[in-house]
């Protein structure tokens, strides 16, 4: 069997919802042996959201867990009790990285915190991540998908095109700032594990949820410090022309310089209007594309989303469907790639799960299992790698500690 890139990298996963838990899945997609700890009896939040099938609620049955959770062991473990403490150092003293989404005072409040485990275990990786990171006049602050979202200025960005682009700013759908932390945090992690061989020591990893989205409109953020120009959305036509009606759908259309300009001519047959030269510069079609825009919207919706998305691609310039999620399951480019990945889960059953935007030659990710029933793998964590008793581990369960 071909091991994966993290195979033999320990992981406690500390952590719920989105961010924390998307970081351990790239890790133990990976290979890495990642160990998540739930709350005893209710398990991380996730569990209670959404989509499940057949529209009915079920804690094991969530598609949001399901999918973040793949090829991790599951625990419950409420380290707020003296023996839940107990395992959880024992834990760290196992572990390479640990990954924690919570409140930095959550841990410290209960004596493991950076410096107290780092004292357990001097190689140990602390992977943070917070809505606003841990230093700063925001640290410590309560925050969420929502509030990180706008406090990262996403939302000021949309909606995009809007006949009143005055409109109050929304936030796009799912969870862009806990997939982009979650990223962010794995990256940060696997350099962190490469720095660690050659010092043989640990390191804190301070993730700023609010950063991570930032990195996401970087480029308006650089026109406001070097252009001093408006940081605010694009309006109704930009002079790329933006998203585009067709006859079955839409298709996003970027034909920004000169030489994409005249791609898409030529694809509409040279019409007359667009003879006259001033249609070849930039500037000219910035001032005056609205002028003409009733031309191109009738035109596009003539076309065929799929046609158009290939013709246009042959000319040179950047044009793409605006798929639904339909048009995303069945898109014969990730069906070539072998992107989505059949998994069967004990409970939540059969269905198709995103696979890795990535493919490696030699170790390539895989999903190692399905994600863990609430505290499926106590008797195996607890009895086989920390050594406690049977009567030790129904103790811990008669008190609420796992």
């Amino acid at each position: 069997m071909v091991e994966g890139a993290f195979d033999g990298v320990r992981v406690v996963e500390y952590a719920t919802m989105v961010s924390g838990p998307y970081c351990g899945k790239l890790l133990a997609d990976m290979g890495a042996d990642v160990i998540k700890v739930e709350e005893p009896r209710r398990g991380d939040p996730a569990r209670q959201r959404g989509p499940f099938p057949a529209d009915q609620p079920h804690p094991e049955r969530s598609g949001l867990f399901l999918y973040l959770n793949t090829s991790k062991r599951g625990i419950t473990l409420d380290p707020a009790h003296r023996s839940g403490r107990d395992a959880f150092e024992r834990l760290i003293r196992w572990a390479d990285v640990l990954v924690d989404n919570h409140r930095p005072e959550r841990l410290e409040s209960l004596g493991l915190g950076w410096e107290a485990v780092r004292a357990i275990n001097p190689a140990l990786i602390v992977t943070s991540i917070t809505p606003y990171g841990r230093t700063g006049p925001r640290s410590g602050q309560k925050g969420s998908e929502l509030t990180s979202y706008h406090a990262g200025g996403m939302g000021n960005l949309l909606p995009t095109r809007s006949v009143d682009v005055n409109r109050a700013p929304v936030k796009a759908g799912g969870y862009p700032v806990g997939y982009h932390a979650g990223l962010t945090a794995a990256l940060a992690t696997a350099a962190a594990l490469v720095g660690r061989r050659a010092t043989g020591s640990g390191r804190l990893i301070d993730i700023s949820e609010q950063e991570a989205i930032l990195a996401l409109v970087r480029t308006n953020l650089a026109g406001t410090i070097y252009n001093r120009s408006t940081w605010s959305r694009v309006p109704e036509r930009p002079p790329g022309m933006g998203r585009m009606e067709c006859r079955d759908g839409y298709v996003v259309l970027a034909a920004f310089e000169d030489h994409h300009w005249r791609g898409l001519m030529e694809l509409m047959g040279n019409p007359e209007w667009a003879s006259d030269p001033a249609w070849g510069s930039l500037k000219y079609r910035a001032h005056h594309l609205l002028e003409i825009a009733p031309l191109l919207d009738e035109w596009m919706l003539q076309q065929s989303k799929d046609d158009i998305h290939h013709k246009g691609a042959a000319k040179g310039f950047a044009i793409g469907p605006v798929n639904t999620a339909e048009d995303v399951i069945n898109y014969r480019q990730y069906e070539a790639r072998g992107y989505f990945v059949d998994v069967d889960h004990p409970e939540g059953g059969r269905f198709r799960y995103a696979g890795s935007p990535y493919q490696m030659s030699a170790t390539p990710p895989r999903v190692q299992r399905p994600a863990p029933l609430l505290g499926q793998h106590n008797e195996e964590v607890y009895r086989g790698l920390l050594g406690y008793s049977d009567e030790q581990l129904h103790r811990m369960r008669e008190v609420g500690a796992a």
